[in-house]
Parts: C-alpha cells; sequence; structure tokens
C-alpha cells in the first residue's frame, strides 16, 4: 500500500475553502499558450516545460517532463511563482497533480523574508510513478520574519511527466476531523520500551467504509529515533472490521520526508458515527537522547480519494535517568606553574545529560598536586562541572575521581614549556537539526560537547546550510564560542554524490555559504581562491561509499574523487570516524578499524596520487551530540583559540585518534608533523618521537610511503623512539606515525614529507 500524501503539520479538520484564493489565475487559463499569466517559463537542461491541454478543469494546466536526469541539477527543476504572504493563521497550499512514468515529482513553499532570502523550504508533496489526478495538500508552516510565498511545483532528478492544476492559497477551515490521544502520555524515560495506546476520536463527519486513519511522522529524521511495534486496533462500535497496514519504507534515498508509519482502514459496509474511538494498541520505544523530540499526529481521511485532515502532533519528548556513568577529562598540556582545567561529568546509561545530580565526587591524591579532597555537586553545575588544578612539572599525571562505585581515569597530563604549543581535542565534523538527516538544536550540540564529552574544541558541519540555516549555523557557533575554554570552528558540509564529501571550515565567525557549482572539487577550490578566501578543505569516508541508492538506481555518494590536487584548500583528510578507518586499500581489517572494502580512494592512495594531506579524526555524528563515537581530532597550537586552532589545521599542525586523547610527538630532523622539508639526497633523515597513551600501548609503526620499515612492540603507557635512514632520498617521502593501544584505540601522526633540493 502506498502511503498517505505528504501533508503539513498541525491539519484539525477537512478541508474546504472559506477564503479568497491567493494565487493568480490558479487553473492557468489566463495568458498566453506557452506561459501563463504571472508564470515564466523557466530555463532548465535537461527539462521540458509546457502549458497543456489535460487539465483537471477548465481547458489548462502546467506540465513539467523530465528528458535527461544527468543534465538536470540538484534542485527542483520547476514552474515558479512568488506571492504577498495572505493574512490567516491557518494557511494552507492544495492542488492537484497527474503524473506518467514519473521518478521524483516535488511540491513545496520556500518562505522568503523581506530581503528574498529563504527563511524555510516547506515540502508539501512528493510523487512516483504513474497516477490520474490526484489532490494534494499542506497547512503552511508559520516561519517568523516570512513575508512571501514562492510556490515550487516540478520534479527532482527525474524523468517522465507531471501535471499541475487548480492551485490554492489561503485559509481553511471545516468541521473538526477527530482527535489524537496517547496513553500514558509523551514524556517516557528515554531508550525505554512501554505499552502505549494511540486513541483516534472520529470527527462529526465519521468515518465512511474505506476511510482510514493513520500516524505520520512530521520528519523521517526524528522518527528513526522511535519506534512502534506490535500494533493491535480496537474499536468502540461492536463488529466494525478493519484493515491494519505498516507501509515499508522507502528503499531509495532519500527518505519519505514525513513517513506514515501505521494505517487502519475501515472494512465492510458499516461506517463509524462521529465521536468513535479507535484505538492502536502498540509497543511505544522512546529515542535513547533527551536532546531528541518527535512528532507525531493522526491524519483521517472519511472516505477514499478524500482529502486527509490532520490532528495536532504529539510531542514524544524523552526523559533522562538517573546519572550512571562519571567521565573525567582534563586539559592535556597546560603550561608549566600555571592552573589547567579538569572537567568532571555524570551521565545516565545512554550518556544523556544527569542535569539534576546532586552527588558528592571524591579525588584520590596525586603526589605533587594539591587537589580537593571531594566535591559535593549543585543543581547549578548541572552534572558537570570544571576545576582548576595545578599539575607538577615535568612528568605526567593522571587525576582519578570516585563516585559510589564508578571510578574514572582522565586523559595523561604533560604541563608544557612557555615555548611549546598545547594540544586540543576535539570534534569539528558533527550534525544538527540544520542538517536534514540529523536532529537537535546547535545550542544544545555545542554546550553537549563542551560539558559533558569535554572536548576543547568542536564545529557543526551542517549540509549546505544556505540563507536562513547559514545564519543560524554562524549565529550558534559565534554564542558559544569562549576562547580560552571552548572553541567552536565554523563550517558545513558538501556532500556531492560522484566527487565525495568534503567539510569546509573557516578562520573566524564569518564565511560564504556553499556555492551553487557543478562539484565540491576543483570547481570549488577555483571559486575560493578567486575570492581569495582563507579556507581547509576536508574529505571524508574517502574510500566507501553509501550503499543505499537514489530512485534513479545510482548510489547516493560514492568515493571520493582524487583527480585535483589543491595544496592550498585540500590540505588535511579525515582518517577515521564513526564509520571506521579509511587510512589503507584492502578489505576490512579490525585492527585498523577499517570495517568496509576498499573502494579505490584511501587515505595513503591519495598520498601516493601526490596530495599532501595532514590527519584529523572527527565523528560525523547525527545526533546532535559531537563527540559521540571513536574519532578526535587533535590540534597542536599555541592557544585555545579560533586563529590558533584553524592555523594547526592549515598547517597540518595536527592528528587523530579513534576517540582517546592520546598524546602524539612526532618529529623528522628536528621538524613537527604537518612539515614539508627539502634537503639534499645524501642528508640522513632522523625520526624521533614520543607517544603517551590513555591505555598501554600494543605497538608503534613508522611508514614511509605508505610502507611499515619499523615497528615497536608496546612497553608501558609512555612510549619513546628514534629512527635513522641514512639511504640517500631518490624521490619524495612522507612519513607517518600510527599507535596502536591495547584496548583498541588508535593514534596517526600526520605525514612530514621531504623532498630532494634540486
Amino acid at each position: 500500500m502506498k502511503s498517505l500524501p505528504i501533508l503539513a503539520l498541525f491539519a484539525t479538520a477537512l478541508i474546504v475553502h472559506a477564503a479568497p484564493n491567493a494565487v493568480p489565475n490558479p487553473g492557468f487559463e489566463d495568458g498566453p499558450a506557452d506561459a501563463p499569466t504571472g508564470w515564466a517559463v523557466p530555463e532548465k537542461t535537461g527539462t521540458r516545460f509546457a502549458v497543456d491541454a489535460e487539465a483537471h478543469t477548465g481547458q489548462r494546466s502546467l506540465r513539467v517532463d523530465g528528458l535527461d536526469r544527468d543534465k538536470q541539477d540538484h534542485y527542483v527543476q520547476a514552474w515558479r511563482i512568488t506571492l504577498p504572504l495572505p493574512a490567516g493563521d491557518n494557511l494552507w497550499f492544495s492542488g492537484w497533480a497527474k503524473g506518467q512514468d514519473l521518478e521524483a515529482g516535488r511540491i513545496a513553499v520556500l518562505h522568503r523574508d523581506k530581503d528574498g532570502k529563504v527563511l524555510k523550504n516547506q515540502s508539501i508533496a512528493g510523487f512516483d510513478g504513474t497516477f490520474a489526478w490526484r489532490e494534494f495538500g499542506g497547512r503552511l508552516d508559520q516561519v517568523p520574519g516570512t513575508v512571501s510565498l514562492q510556490l515550487v511545483l516540478g520534479l527532482q532528478k527525474s524523468t517522465g511527466t507531471i501535471w499541475f492544476d487548480d492551485l490554492f492559497v489561503g485559509e481553511r477551515s471545516a468541521a473538526a476531523a477527530g482527535s489524537l490521544t496517547l496513553a500514558p502520555g509523551n514524556r517516557q524515560p528515554a531508550g525505554e520500551t512501554l505499552p502505549a495506546v494511540f486513541t483516534f476520536t472520529v470527527g462529526p463527519e465519521g468515518l465512511q467504509p474505506g476511510g482510514e486513519v493513520a500516524l505520520q511522522w512530521e520528519h523521517w529524521r526524528t522518527a528513526r529515533e522511535f519506534r512502534l511495534a506490535e500494533p493491535k486496533v480496537e474499536c468502540t462500535v461492536p463488529g466494525a472490521t478493519f484493515e491494519l497496514v505498516r507501509p515499508a519504507a522507502k528503499k531509495s534515498w532519500p527518505p519519505e520526508p514525513q513517513p506514515v508509519d501505521t494505517v487502519v482502514k475501515l472494512g465492510g459496509n458499516q461506517a463509524l458515527p462521529g465521536g468513535t474511538e479507535i484505538r492502536l494498541l502498540c509497543q511505544l520505544r522512546m529515542s535513547p537522547r533527551t536532546n531528541v523530540q518527535a512528532g507525531i499526529s493522526g491524519t483521517f481521511s472519511a472516505g477514499p480519494g478524500a482529502l486527509p485532515g490532520r490532528t495536532a502532533a504529539i510531542r514524544l519528548e524523552p526523559q533522562g535517568g538517573p546519572a550512571s556513568r562519571l567521565v573525567c577529562l582534563a586539559e592535556p598540556r597546560p603550561l608549566a606553574g600555571q592552573p589547567g582545567r579538569a572537567t568532571i561529568a555524570l551521565t545516565d546509561a545512554a550518556g544523556n545529560p544527569a542535569t539534576s545530580f546532586a552527588g558528592t565526587v571524591r579525588f584520590e591524591p596525586v603526589p605533587g598536586m594539591e587537589l580537593p579532597t571531594d566535591y559535593t555537586f549543585v543543581p547549578e553545575d548541572g552534572g558537570s562541572r570544571d576545576f582548576a588544578l595545578l599539575c607538577p612539572p615535568g612528568r605526567v599525571t593522571r587525576i582519578r575521581v570516585q563516585w559510589e562505585d564508578q571510578q574514572a581515569v582522565s586523559n595523561p597530563i604533560l604541563p608544557r614549556t612557555a615555548d611549546e604549543p598545547g594540544i586540543y581535542f576535539g570534534d569539528i565534523h558533527a550534525h544538527c537539526e540544520i542538517s536534514a538527516d540529523a536532529v537537535g538544536s546547535p545550542d544544545d550540540a555545542y554546550d553537549y560537547a563542551r560539558r559533558f564529552q569535554i572536548l576543547d574544541f568542536a564545529g557543526l558541519a551542517d549540509h549546505s546550510p544556505r540563507e536562513g540555516l547559514w545564519e543560524r549555523a554562524k549565529a550558534a557557533a559565534e554564542q558559544h564560542n569562549q576562547p580560552g575554554r571552548f572553541v567552536t570552528i565554523l563550517g558545513f558540509e558538501w556532500s556531492d554524490s560522484q566527487a565525495g564529501h568534503r567539510n569546509i571550515y573557516y578562520p573566524g565567525g564569518e564565511g560564504p555559504q556553499q556555492p551553487r557549482l557543478p562539484n565540491n572539487a576543483a570547481a570549488w577550490f577555483a571559486w575560493l581562491a578567486e575570492r581569495d578566501l582563507d579556507a581547509v578543505v576536508i574529505p571524508h569516508h574517502t574510500n566507501t561509499d553509501s550503499g543505499v541508492r537514489l530512485a534513479n538506481g545510482r548510489l547516493a555518494w560514492e568515493p571520493a574523487d582524487w583527480t585535483d590536487i589543491n595544496h592550498r584548500y585540500q590540505r588535511v583528510v579525515e582518517i577515521c570516524q564513526n564509520r571506521g578507518s579509511f587510512e589503507a586499500p584492502g578489505g576490512p581489517n579490525p585492527e585498523l578499524r577499517i570495517r568496509a572494502e576498499d573502494r579505490g580512494a584511501s587515505v595513503q592512495t591519495a598520498l601516493a596520487l601526490g596530495h599532501r594531506l595532514g590527519f584529523i579524526g572527527s565523528t560525523d555524528d547525527h545526533s546532535g551530540r559531537p563527540g559521540s563515537g571513536p574519532a578526535r581530532a587533535a590540534l597542536v597550537a599555541p592557544a585555545l583559540t579560533r586563529p590558533g586552532l584553524w592555523q594547526a589545521l592549515h598547517d597540518r599542525s595536527c592528528y587523530a585518534t579513534t576517540g582517546s586523547h592520546t598524546l602524539v610527538f612526532f618529529t623528522l630532523n628536528g621538524e613537527p608533523m604537518g612539515r614539508e622539508l627539502v634537503q639534499t639526497a645524501a642528508a640522513p633523515r632522523l625520526l624521533s618521537w614520543r607517544v603517551v597513551g590513555t591505555s598501554a600501548i600494543r605497538r608503534v609503526d613508522l611508514l614511509r610511503n605508505n610502507d611499515v620499515v619499523h615497528s615497536w612492540s608496546g612497553e608501558g603507557d609512555d612510549m619513546t623512539g628514534t629512527y635513522r635512514r641514512d639511504e640517500a632520498l631518490a624521490g619524495t617521502e612522507w612519513w607517518y606515525l600510527r599507535a596502536i593501544q591495547e584496548d583498541g584505540n588508535l593514534a596517526w601522526s600526520s605525514p612530514i614529507w621531504v623532498d630532494v633540493r634540486e
């Protein structure tokens, strides 16, 4: 069974017109034969636009033919018209559509402000296949600042034909279609599965045989955080029969914007009167994360072919559990003789902030360090607190704390001298609800990164935020930036389906949004250079693919295209993230955390092609919680500031770990990681290193031109070594270090390159 038409949220009634239509020429009857009054003929390659005699009513309709999807850009190939925002609190956009061999028809509304910026791109409906004239409709969201609406009607990366007719924008009203309630309620423990009952109360129009009630989520990504299982139907009318259907999830990418979860269709010949209760009994699993809320509504279609109305959404709100996990992390390289920072945080079993924690944490004494004996958390702490601690110079220390039966040990702390840089750990590749495929607010994301993942810096690299979304991303980064304590790095992700996925990072709090260009490699590098912009572009998950396909059968994204070498902008690569490590070619390698079969674009492949890339790790987390995953970026910088950290990225003064705050030091002839050296062919190469692990070290590998040339077996959690190569330098060499801990964590230094002096 196909899903119900995609509708906007919060409809409360079946639809009838109640106000003037704001759409001029809504049936396209007026105007010349090729362009109805008020509509300009679009200019899009791979697509044909026409006024057609195939109409729902009257003599004309709008038609869009998808001729060649490869010649179409990524946007909707559409007829468009801009309207002043009509007055009213219950505005709707509806109309009729017909399809023939259609892959992806799209109907949307762009909410624009007084300057023409898009505040929201609201999806109204999506269509595919061949179908007769079908009504669509949706309530228009109330978006503050909107002064005009642009209607968008067409197709997207699609062949086939779609027609449109009889549009309406304006106020709607009608008798109530019904209501939806949930027992035991919308606020339940995070991660818990509990019996639940959704009760549909049929409105005064009643429900005719063949009519339907359904549960529909407001957004596919938040819906994935929750689960409804084992649904059963009950009714207050004896003898009523129902067909219960769980529509299959859409297999191609992207998913349905507002998926229908469960459909209950009235069978038999008996209509149900208004006031009838239809109960859907199920097992409801709440999201394990408290920063995720999901709206679920009831849709009502009184009879076959009727345009559904929708109830107000029930907003599911997971509640955090009691504190059960203790975390302690410290500033790894504070200045000797000055207080450093240590942070203690409490979370529940699922990692949610234990904001009401009021227990007492005890410190284990450390020789040479003044520590409090204990500390009792107060409500103002909100489950996380910073402590200023003076660490003894010249040696590694670790802080140990205990709460009840929980014990936490900090990362290694090694004070530095004034002429040495600091080392700072963070995650600059995380997503929040600014991305269509992620959840959680940006404010919650930054707060969680600082207070509960205890990161030094973080960045939300959301997918292609433009206009209002880009402004929101910049505002959130600016608000949470605290030099010296927690730094936010401004950036975004451009997911090119064929060239790969790349993130961009700017040095400050401003930078242009993603340009409209054909690819995120050569064209993008040229665009940046033409404007003389400072930026670092970082590819990620380079040698794997999406595994999911678009409606046209192509992969949603493919491995990185390493054709274009650009040492000005593409200077760093994300060598590991939540999908694993992408260091080397070949099949799965558990020791190196390479999970998937190689797709020919590993980091070592790029280095062999001549790319000069420093290494970082970042999570690619989509839960609105930076740091939630096995990857960290370590930046070696003189100060915890935006300019200092960005310069470390640009200079490749960085390294990667799989989540541990391991200390890595690596030099070649006295020069640190990321550098490019030039020397005579006869000059020796002397490499020195030190690794201070968060657990015992199993092995340290030294690699030259992607091959391991020497390994050191583990000797505790603090190891040093040297290696000398006297063989004449025959060509460019690149050297890097890889450390493997007994707990499975890895760390990779950025390479150092050596070129022969001419």
